[in-house]
């Protein structure tokens, strides 16, 4: 684990967060929620065969952390796409407090009392600050998403909407599968240098017949092509610690799922 990240507790709830982001925000894990059975405890999909009311006590203890109503904080829909989503105030709410009715896998504000959610069980999930300019945002993206470069595009609409300049930003990139743990077949690393080309190649070992693309290296890099130097990697993988964090793969789905979130306190 980096060392500027931190395992914490509130109540029941574990987390995590890291020192370089002075804002609240966290990395939930499987602890400190009501569910229970092979989603227990703090699950926060509503479409992994939980009871929804469980899921809704879920949100108001994660809410509470961050000292909102539940009906404020504002999710991704995650689709694996590269489309980011700017929060208004016709947009709090989004996949909670009103119906989920965008396709993005970021979003990005400059409003306060606003926590951004980012959902994981192996992908990658990117919180982002700007102190200056006042602006966050979460970023999920898979290893498609990542081929599509959607946290280079995150930076540059924090940049387009809310003049955050990438050398103010400070981004950490949260738990996820690491190459250690991420195998794949030909498809996944053809897809990724068609789509990036060969500066990719670095960050996608060959053992056999199989491929282990580094999601974290690759995200890295696009954060440093956009700018952004303060950068810090979790370091952690969620299928090595499955115990503590879902992992899509050590389950074979059989998961709950987690949430980066970031918010900008109330002044």
């Amino acid at each position: 684990m980096n060392a500027n990240m931190e395992r914490k507790t509130a109540g029941e709830l574990v987390y995590y967060t890291s020192r370089t982001i002075e804002i609240p925000h966290l990395f939930t894990t499987k602890f400190g929620g009501v569910s229970t059975g092979h989603v227990a405890s703090l699950n926060l999909g509503f479409n992994r065969g939980d009871e929804p009311e469980n899921v809704r006590k879920n949100y108001d203890i994660l809410a509470g952390f961050f000292g909102v109503p539940k009906e404020r904080l504002t999710c991704t829909r995650q689709v694996h796409n590269d489309e980011v989503g700017i929060v208004t105030e016709k947009e709090i709410g989004m996949g909670l407090g009103q119906p989920n009715r965008w396709s993005v896998d970021a979003v990005v504000t400059n409003l306060p009392g606003v926590p951004l959610c980012g959902f994981y069980a192996d992908c990658v999930v990117t919180l982002l600050y700007d102190p200056v300019s006042r602006c966050i945002a979460a970023c999920h993206s898979g290893w498609r998403g990542t081929a599509k470069g959607i946290l280079k595009k995150t930076v540059r609409t924090m940049g387009e909407q809310y003049g955050a300049k990438p050398e103010d930003i400070r981004a950490v990139i949260g738990p996820s599968i690491r190459e250690c743990c991420f195998e794949t077949d030909r498809d996944v690393p053809d897809a990724m240098l068609e789509e990036m080309g060969d500066k990719v190649r670095p960050y996608i070992a060959a053992r056999g017949a199989k491929y282990f693309p580094d999601l974290q290296g690759i995200n890295t890099m696009l954060l440093q092509e956009a700018g952004v130097v303060n950068i810090v990697d979790s370091g952690i993988c969620t299928k090595c610690h499955c115990d503590v964090f879902w992992s899509h793969r050590a389950t074979q789905g059989r998961r709950g799922v987690h949430a980066g979130v970031i918010m900008l306190p109330m002044e």
